[in-house]
């Protein structure tokens, strides 16, 4: 794959994004000329900050990938979302209200807003340059936003770090790194859901990062990190016979949550 550009959109603000650009190793490449030939992704700046695309959507569609705290079904999902439902269940809320959460596949960040929202503080772990820098735009527009107090209060809990999973669980369990109570895996999925939008950006997700190769060594390192409990995330209502079998399943809609618990915890449930 080739690397992507960044557009600068606005030549007021083309340092800052040939900082960014710099930052992550890519070329500049400005927006009202011909893309140079060979390139896989768009990374775009503009004036609602970085978004992602496949090349080859520039032309033909306006829709793009971006990290948008303030989309209104997450807001929705905000509104709605309470400790003893199904995430909060999963992450034991109902005995341990504010537990430090280390999601460590944060892709595109909505889980992790929703656990902040529920009280968690949350270190997102991503390990792509690219992603990252897609998160990164959108904690920052958030943190500015004056007028949505419920986004306000949980991105004042959540930060973020560019960082491979198993190195950074290497260095919790040499005592280097915060050993977080929980720990929250969400591998990447073929998408389930309805909207074509929310598919587009799992999707690109999934091209750009690829499958997970060996989830089941990040699941035992995880496991042998989590102070309390490791939940992961798994499409529909059927588990993976190819790992170990957790310890209790949340059930939910369109997803379940199978919850590892820790020995020193087994009461948590």
């Amino acid at each position: 794959m080739q690397h992507p550009v960044v557009l600068s959109c606005s030549m007021v603000d083309r340092p800052r994004w040939a900082a960014v650009a710099a930052r992550l190793g890519l070329s500049l490449h400005d927006a009202a000329t011909i893309l140079p030939a060979g390139i896989s992704y768009l990374l775009e700046a503009g004036a609602q900050g970085l978004c992602l695309r496949a090349a080859l959507d520039a032309a033909q569609s306006p829709s793009a990938t971006r990290v948008e705290f303030l989309d209104p079904a997450l807001l929705y999902r905000l509104r709605t979302s309470g400790k003893r439902q199904g995430l909060g269940q999963a992450l034991g809320l109902h005995k341990y209200p504010e537990p430090f959460v280390l999601d460590a596949t944060a892709g595109l960040g909505r889980d992790a807003l929703l656990m902040a929202h529920l009280g968690c503080r949350v270190l997102m772990l991503e390990r792509s340059p690219l992603i990252h820098a897609l998160l990164e735009d959108g904690l920052a527009r958030a943190q500015l936003v004056t007028d949505e107090p419920l986004v306000q209060a949980a991105v004042a809990r959540m930060q973020l770090q560019q960082a491979e999973a198993r190195e950074w669980l290497l260095q919790v369990r040499l005592g280097e790194r915060e050993q977080p109570d929980v720990i929250y895996l969400d591998p990447m999925f073929p998408p389930r859901n309805k909207s074509a939008k929310v598919k587009k950006d799992i999707a690109l997700l999934q091209e750009l990062l690829g499958a997970e190769e060996d989830f089941a060594s990040l699941l035992q390192a995880a496991r042998a990190t989590a102070r309390l409990r490791v939940v992961v995330k798994r499409p529909g209502s059927k588990g993976d016979v190819r790992l170990p079998p957790p310890s209790f399943t949340v059930p939910g809609k369109t997803a379940h949550f199978e919850i590892y618990v820790s020995s020193s915890a087994s009461s948590m449930r």
